[in-house]
C-alpha cells in the first residue's frame, strides 16, 4: 500500500511553499522523521521530515516548483525494493568502470579537489542518517561533523546545527580567502531574495505613509539608571529602551484596534486582530532581518516583555527558531536606534498595517514648562518614533493619535511597578 506526502501547513499564514532541494530519490529507503526536502517559504527555509517508513516510488513535483498546502508532494511504496537495490548497484558498478578508465592525471586533481569532501563524509558515518544539504555545507565550510552537536532527532546534525556553528566564530576557509578579493560575485543568499521579494510585494501592496513624534525618554531614563545592574544580575540581559516602548505601544494598540488589523482590498476583508500579537525585528549578523513573533503580547509586564524580546532575538540570531517564532504578526517594531538612527521610514511587514521605528535616545537640550509657568531650558533624553503607516486602512489622524498615546504612556508611567 502506498503513502503519499503532501506539502504541510507550515504555519498559519503559510499557504505554498517551493522546492528547493530533494533530500531523496526514487529507490530511497527512509524512516520516519528523516528529512526528505527542503521548502522555502515567505517566512523561512526549512527541511521537512517524512511522517512514514518506506520506499520512495516518485517524487510528485520538480525542484523550483511551487506549491500550495496539501499538494501531493512524494509517494511512498509501490516499487519492490530488491528491483531498486540491484538497479542502484548495477548503476555503481557502471561508475567504477568509468572512473577506471580515467587518465591518471586527472583522477589524482580530482582526488586532491574531494580530500576534504572524502573527510567530512567520513566523519558522518558515525552521526547516522545526515542529508546531503548538510553534507554539502559541512564540505564548502571544512566542517568536520563530529565537532558539531546535532539537536535533530538521535543526535542527527541538521542545517540550523551547522548555521549556529558558523554564527559562533567557526569561520570558513574560502570564505577568508573571498574577503581578501577586490571584488567578489556571487549568488544571492535565499534570506536576501525572501527580503527583496517582501519588500517590493509591501511596497506595491500598501500606501506607505511615515509620520514622526518627538518622546521625552527621561522619566524611563531615571528608571533604567537605578535599576538596570541589579536587572542584568538578575535577568542576564540588559534592560533596553525597547521594552518601554512595546509595552506602550500594546497599551496603544488595545486603545486603537484598527492599527492592529490585516487589510485585504482584493477579497474586501479587513480584519481588526483580537490578539496582539507582536513583531520584533531582529538584524541577523547583517545578513539581513527576520521578525519574530512575541505572542499574546500584552499578557506581560515590563520585566516579561523584556525577558521574550531577549529570547526570540537569540533564537533567530542563532538560526534555532521554528515556523510560529516568525509568523503571524499583528504589529511590528523595528529598532533602528540600536544602531544610532535618527529618522527611519520603515517597510510595513505584510500582512499588518503598520510598523514603528524606534531612534536612538540621545540627550538635548529643550525647553520644559515649570512649575510657575516660566520657561527652562533642561538637558533630556530625547528620542524619536517614527510611524510608517497604510494610508488605504486609516488616516493622519489616527497615526498621530496612536503615536501620542505612545508618547504619553513612555513619558508619564510609573514603570516601577512593573519591574519584578
Amino acid at each position: 500500500m502506498s503513502e503519499r506526502i503532501t506539502m504541510p501547513q507550515l504555519g498559519e499564514t503559510v499557504t505554498e511553499g517551493t522546492i528547493l532541494r530533494w533530500l531523496v530519490k526514487v529507490g530511497d529507503e527512509i524512516k520516519e522523521d528523516d528529512p526528505i526536502l527542503e521548502i522555502s517559504t515567505d517566512k523561512v527555509d526549512t527541511e521537512v521530515p517524512s511522517p512514514f517508513n518506506g520506499t520512495v516510488s516518485a517524487l510528485l513535483v520538480e525542484e523550483g516548483e511551487t506549491v500550495e498546502v496539501g499538494s501531493p508532494l512524494l509517494e511512498l511504496g509501490g516499487t519492490s525494493t530488491k528491483n531498486l537495490n540491484a538497479e542502484a548497484t548495477q548503476s555503481v558498478e557502471q561508475e567504477d568502470k568509468i572512473e577506471k578508465t580515467e587518465e591518471p592525471a586527472q583522477e589524482i586533481f580530482e582526488n586532491e579537489q574531494t580530500v576534504t569532501e572524502s573527510k567530512t563524509i567520513q566523519s558522518t558515518q558515525a552521526l547516522g542518517k545526515v542529508s546531503p544539504v548538510v553534507r554539502k555545507l559541512a564540505s564548502e565550510n571544512n566542517i568536520d561533523l563530529l565537532q558539531v552537536t546535532g539537536t535533530g532527532k538521535d543526535g542527527r546534525v541538521t542545517r540550523k546545527d551547522i548555521d549556529k556553528y558558523l554564527n559562533n566564530g567557526h569561520q570558513k576557509p574560502k570564505e577568508v580567502a573571498d574577503n581578501n578579493k577586490s571584488t567578489n560575485t556571487g549568488e544571492i543568499p535565499r534570506l536576501r531574495k525572501k527580503i527583496a521579494e517582501n519588500m517590493i510585494h509591501s511596497k506595491q501592496t500598501s500606501a506607505h505613509v511615515m509620520t514622526s513624534v518627538e518622546v521625552d525618554f527621561e522619566n524611563v531614563e531615571n528608571l533604567r539608571s537605578k535599576v538596570k545592574d541589579n536587572f542584568k544580575n538578575e535577568n542576564n540581559f540588559s534592560l533596553t529602551y525597547l521594552p518601554f516602548i512595546a509595552k506602550a505601544v500594546v497599551s496603544a494598540l488595545r486603545e486603537f484596534p484598527v492599527v492592529n488589523s490585516s487589510f485585504d482590498l482584493d477579497k474586501n476583508v479587513h480584519l481588526i486582530h483580537e490578539n496582539i500579537q507582536l513583531g520584533i525585528a531582529v538584524d541577523i549578523n547583517q545578513e539581513g532581518l527576520l521578525v519574530g513573533t512575541i505572542k499574546e503580547a500584552d499578557s506581560y509586564n515590563l520585566t516579561g516583555t523584556a525577558r521574550k524580546i531577549s529570547e526570540i532575538s537569540a533564537l533567530l540570531r542563532d538560526g534555532s527558531y521554528n515556523l510560529d517564532d516568525v509568523s503571524g504578526s499583528t504589529f511590528t517594531i523595528s529598532n533602528n536606534g540600536s544602531f544610532n538612527s535618527f529618522l527611519t521610514s520603515p517597510i510595513i511587514n505584510q500582512p499588518n498595517v503598520a510598523i514603528l521605528s524606534t531612534e536612538s535616545v540621545k540627550k538635548r537640550p529643550v525647553v520644559i514648562e515649570i512649575e510657575d509657568g516660566s520657561d527652562s531650558i533642561s538637558i533630556r533624553h530625547i528620542g524619536i518614533l517614527s510611524l510608517t503607516w497604510d494610508h488605504r486602512v486609516f488616516d493622519g489622524s489616527t497615526a498621530l493619535l496612536f503615536l501620542n498615546s505612545i508618547k504619553t504612556r513612555i513619558e508619564s508611567t510609573d514603570w516601577s511597578q512593573e519591574i519584578s
